[in-house]
């Protein structure tokens, strides 16, 4: 039976934060089982593919299973991407501290990569919602993630907006880092990338009914 009324709210307000307890605790134990540099990706995409079936209804799964069932397909493919991010990343970091500012044509090639760490930043935050949305190949992860977030800047500061406030609150309770401070993240990215998902599959229905109004119209 179903509890309504506080107890009901309750409950699910428990249930929810274990939840979010748990993700983060096995989030931290396959990061370490990897040796953090192997561990990472395939657990976060882990991570980010169980919130996805849990924000789109599906509560009633193995947590453990599934979790370590992501993570052993995921270990080569999302390492791939792993190093991708943190050469590049690199690269930008390393720019920004070797290019000097006095230089005028220094100056623009500082904004430059201003522009493109945005980009990168944009593709970032997107990456992991559409890598375990999607059945996608090779760079079109890429594309894909970085047309979403130029597409849907407003989500994209919505998303910056939950990680600050999240580390806000984790400033001020640090003994919660340990329990939520990277499956609250994953909730917030995978919840707001839903909705994303959504309009984008709305627009896409909105356009094959007007083409097969204009087939019609045309017959």
């Amino acid at each position: 039976m179903e509890m309504n009324g506080f107890m009901g709210s309750f409950y699910r307000a428990s249930v929810f934060i274990s939840r979010l307890a748990y993700i983060n605790i096995l989030w931290i134990m396959f990061t370490l089982m990897g040796l953090v540099i192997f561990g990472f990706m395939p657990a976060t995409v882990a991570m980010f593919a169980v919130t996805r079936k849990w924000i789109n209804g599906s509560g009633d799964f193995p947590l453990f299973r599934t979790f370590w069932g992501y993570y052993k397909s995921e270990i080569v493919k999302s390492n791939v991407f792993g190093v991708f991010f943190v050469f590049i990343g690199y690269i930008l970091y390393m720019n920004f501290i070797l290019v000097p500012e006095q230089v005028l044509w220094m100056t623009v090639l500082r904004y430059i990569f201003l522009v493109i760490s945005i980009v990168y930043l944009i593709t970032l935050l997107t990456f992991f919602p559409t890598y375990v949305q999607l059945n996608l190949k090779g760079t079109n992860y890429l594309k894909t993630s970085l047309l979403l977030g130029l597409a849907y800047p407003q989500y994209v500061v919505l998303m910056v907006a939950g990680i600050v406030g999240i580390q806000w609150v984790m400033m001020f309770l640090p003994g919660l880092i340990p329990f939520f401070a990277a499956s609250l993240i994953c909730y917030v990215l995978t919840w707001v990338m839903n909705i994303v998902f959504k309009n984008v599959e709305k627009k896409n229905q909105q356009y094959e009914e007007e083409q097969a109004a204009r087939e019609v119209e045309v017959i």
